[in-house]
């Protein structure tokens, strides 16, 4: 036991004690989640731009109220931009009353809110043809237009009310002409406001008053709400339930952590294993230990290596959440939980890692050996927005009992905040119980041969056969 303690406080040394660990736990969070940040701070440097666009109406009914909406739109802009209060993270996001308001801070936290504004130019319909359309679109190359939006005169004729008409008859397509056709906010823009336009002329060439018609479309909000339970003085209320974004970026960034320190401790201890082995290090360090302690210490210093990046990477979040104020939606009661799974992860994997460094030589077979189990280690990524919307479907429930994804998996169900049966997350613990313990004494046994193997690389088969066969 005093071998393997030792050898575990010199992995783990070796792992923390350095300026690469420094580096690296600095650096990781900004790879993994800086996709989240640095559209906002890169939106913060671009300028807001006065954008041209013709108009050809061939309605001769939608250019004037079109280009009344714009400069509401751009004296909306400059006014929002003018007196802009100060605000912390939190209160920029938190507390949205609309759909709208939803999607406009979610816009805003991913760097997507609208800066640019809109000047309407318009471009008479009489004879406009091809050349037309090819003088136009010079102009966009060289600057002077951003875009321009062909209206048929069509969009604004009456339709047929008949009950057996086929409801997929569609209005005459509005042509939008510009170099980002496909994803511009100019294009999201004109398509809402000529529709709205469009769809107020109709009612009104009906007979039918647009604002009384709004007021029919009015909408009760549908608020979501926790389970009902009786607390300790007999009163009966709700759980809170958490704001959409918060449930759906907290399992994420939960996933994301275990994944990181999986990453960050599996990865060094293959070369850490395949460089003793290439150095004939191992040759020696067997001459006072076995290999099974030899392993044992390697893998419980992972583990401490592995604990205290999740030890400081959770302290850093729980205070960050705290400072914004969603210390109340972090779901503390499952962390031991968290912890559990962790540390289970980083045994069952990294004995795999350890398994496959001792067996090759050269890392580009080990990279080889290595894609089936990255592809497995990244399958509850693949599928994460799925089990966030349905923690207790079939799916989810079925891919929390097969051990390598259980530790992820598990995760994103609790932290969802569903009420997750409690026979599932034993059952779960007990199946990745046994498929570590499993994974562990089958690397073991690939470790024991392969640490010592020199030569040619072993072919599959070989190494299959060093797993099943009983070491003498």
């Amino acid at each position: 036991m005093r071998k393997i303690l030792t050898i575990a406080r010199r992995e783990y040394q070796a792992m923390v004690a350095t300026k690469a660990f420094l580096l690296g736990i600095t650096l990781m969070p900004i790879l993994m989640l800086g996709g989240l940040w640095i559209p906002r701070l890169l939106k913060g440097l671009e300028r807001a731009e006065i954008r041209r666009i013709a108009i050809v109406d061939a309605s001769n009914q939608l250019f004037e109220p079109l280009k009344l909406i714009a400069e509401h739109r751009n004296q909306s802009l400059s006014n929002s931009t003018a007196t802009k209060p100060t605000k912390t993270a939190y209160d920029e996001t938190a507390q949205p009353t609309t759909a709208e308001d939803r999607e406009r801070n979610a816009r805003r936290t991913m760097g997507m809110d609208e800066i640019h504004r809109f000047e309407l130019e318009q471009v008479s319909a009489e004879g406009f043809n091809d050349e037309s359309r090819l003088e136009l679109s010079e102009r966009i190359r060289n600057g002077q237009l951003y875009a321009f939006i062909e209206i048929p005169a069509e969009v604004l004729t009456s339709i047929s009310t008949d009950a057996v008409a086929p409801p997929s008859r569609q209005l005459p397509e509005i042509s939008y002409v510009s170099q980002d056709a496909a994803l511009a906010d100019a294009k999201r823009w004109a398509e809402s406001s000529l529709n709205q336009l469009i769809r107020a002329r109709r009612l009104t060439d009906a007979g039918v008053s647009p604002t009384i018609l709004l007021e029919f479309e009015r909408r009760a909000a549908v608020v979501g709400s926790g389970l009902y339970t009786r607390d300790e003085q007999g009163g009966i209320s709700s759980e809170k339930k958490d704001d959409p974004l918060a449930s759906l970026f907290l399992p994420m960034g939960l996933m994301m952590l275990m994944f990181m320190v999986l990453l960050m401790s599996a990865q060094p201890m293959l070369e850490s294993v395949m460089e003793e082995k290439t150095l004939r290090i191992t040759e020696v360090l067997l001459g006072s230990a076995n290999a099974r302690q030899l392993m044992t210490g390697k893998l419980l210093g992972n583990v401490g290596g592995s604990l205290t990046l999740f030890g400081l990477y959770g302290a850093c979040g729980l205070i960050f959440a705290k400072w914004c104020g969603y210390w109340d939606r972090i779901p503390l009661q499952f962390l031991p939980w968290l912890v559990v799974y962790q540390t289970l992860a980083v045994l069952m994997f990294g004995s795999i890692f350890m398994a496959i460094a001792a067996s090759v030589t050269q890392l580009r077979e080990a990279q080889s050996l290595l894609l089936p189990v990255w592809m497995v280690m990244v399958l509850p990524m693949l599928i994460w927005f799925n089990v966030v919307r349905e923690p207790n479907s079939m799916m989810a429930t079925v891919l929390s009992f097969f051990p390598p994804s259980t530790p992820m998996m598990m995760t994103l169900r609790l932290a969802t905040g569903a009420v997750i049966p409690l026979w599932q997350i034993v059952l779960s613990f007990l199946m990745l119980l046994g498929g570590t313990v499993f994974g562990v004494m089958v690397s073991a046994r690939i470790y024991r041969i392969g640490i010592l193997w020199q030569g040619k690389t072993p072919r599959l088969t070989e190494i299959v056969a060093w797993a099943i066969r009983k070491p003498s």
